[in-house]
């Protein structure tokens, strides 16, 4: 099966937990790898909603250093793919809601990067900050969290980040994807 279609048929019955139906493309892949160039060099690079892996792929084929990279998918079938196409190295089944239990179990304790294509925008204010703080709480200074969108606007609202003492900034406008996307970054409002 495709990777459009497996994901075309896991929105249609999930479309609250897959973000889109169809792959990230090679342009959004290649500006997540941009947005690991100021990262630390040591600690784990982490992706939450892997789904089929062009990202992955991207930071692999970049030269990432596979034993720093944690990659997190909550969907079995999509879990199943990965590890196939990726092999069983940093691959974890998991929900990015409840990542300390998470990392606990993997050993993470330092990480320098976080990539996501979860569907945080649908995520209630409370599962957002948990995501945030679950990441943020492991984070090396510096470390940045980049979420992508296809909104204009930040996928968690910025009086709500306030509140929750981060701060956002626009990374990167990708206008050679369909639909044309944005990946906004965000660090807790001292590292700003």
């Amino acid at each position: 099966m495709s990777d459009t279609r497996l994901l075309l048929r896991l929105w249609l019955t999930k479309p609250r937990q897959i973000a889109t139906w169809t792959p990230t493309g090679t342009a959004v892949a290649q500006a997540y790898v941009d947005a690991l160039d100021a990262a630390p060099r040591d600690g784990h690079i982490v992706e939450l909603g892997a789904g089929t892996g062009p990202i992955t792929g991207a930071m692999i084929d970049a030269g990432c250093d596979r034993s720093r990279l944690c990659i997190v998918e909550y969907d079995h079938a999509l879990v199943v793919l990965l590890k196939q196409r990726f092999g069983h190295t940093g691959i974890v089944q998991g929900d990015a809601r409840a990542l300390d239990a998470l990392f606990d179990a993997h050993g993470i304790d330092r990480v320098a990067a976080i990539v996501s294509t979860l569907p945080i925008l649908h995520f209630s204010r409370t599962d957002q900050k948990r995501v945030l703080d679950g990441c943020f709480s492991r984070a090396l200074p510096g470390a940045t969290f980049t979420q992508i969108t296809y909104l204009p606007g930040s996928p968690i609202r910025r009086r709500a980040l306030s509140r929750w003492g981060y701060c956002a900034r626009r990374f990167k406008r990708v206008n050679r994807n369909w639909p044309p996307a944005t990946l906004w970054q965000y660090q807790p409002a001292s590292a700003d």
